[in-house]
């Protein structure tokens, strides 16, 4: 009876250091992955230039094939309608991304122009002043393709969903472009921050750099090989030698 609960304890020894080494290398290896796609993200968004500024014809057939890539429009902006993106962090302050539903007039066609980064005010039921001029110009921005669908537990507006600007949970261009009137295209365009009309718009530091990633792998994994060694040498080396 003893021998059977000895042996019992050492299954469930060699069970538990098993899962956590598996464990550790399956989480190293996503921190790898997001760190590669993050260096690879790094190197698609780029300044605008120049030579990699091109004219954006609308409707776009595949949208992703056009994401990151910096594109002139002519338009004008539609400013009685704004929306707010709530709960954007930067610099550890509260804030919102305004999203301005932009006309581009070549083809006709609604696009959500992502107007930059702005600081909540101290009353929340208080919201900023956005203005921005509705006459026709050419912008310059980058088109941001989202990877799927939003994911919030809530509705979109959370029971606000009156008046302008108004503040959202998520973007959801079909239910946006409801609540706005117009069919707005499956796409943001971020404003370059060299153009005007634009609050903070430090787009290319928004993510987890690569190296984070690289650094957090190197730790999954290094715990690995901690309970890897651990185990080896307090269970499987004195169950070897008896």
């Amino acid at each position: 009876m003893r021998e059977n609960h000895r042996q019992s304890k050492q299954w469930l020894v060699h069970g538990s250091a098993l899962f956590l080494i598996l464990l550790f290398i399956v989480l190293g290896g996503w921190q790898i992955s997001r760190g590669n796609f993050k260096a690879s993200l790094h190197e698609a968004v780029q300044p605008a230039n120049e030579s990699n500024v091109i004219g954006l014809s609308l409707p776009l057939d595949n949208p992703a094939e056009w994401r990151y890539r910096n594109v002139r429009v002519y338009g004008r902006y539609l400013p009685e309608k704004q929306l707010l993106l709530d709960n954007q962090i930067r610099d550890r302050q509260v804030g919102y991304n305004v999203l301005t539903p932009f006309l581009v007039q070549a083809a006709n066609a609604w696009v959500l122009v992502d107007r930059g980064w702005v600081v909540q005010s101290v009353q929340r039921d208080e919201l900023p002043p956005v203005p921005v001029d509705s006459e026709p110009d050419y912008i310059i921005a980058s088109v941001y393709v989202p990877y799927g669908k939003p994911f919030s537990l809530g509705q979109i507006a959370e029971g606000e969903d009156h008046g302008w600007p108004r503040r959202i949970q998520f973007v959801d261009y079909e239910q946006l472009g409801s609540r706005i009137g117009v069919d707005l295209q499956p796409f943001t365009l971020r404003l370059d921050p060299q153009e005007k009309s634009g609050y903070r718009r430090d787009w290319s530091s928004q993510q987890l750099p690569a190296n984070k990633h690289y650094a957090y792998a190197f730790q999954w994994l290094a715990m690995a090989v901690a309970v890897a060694v651990l185990w080896w040498v307090y269970t499987v080396k004195p169950a070897l030698r008896k």
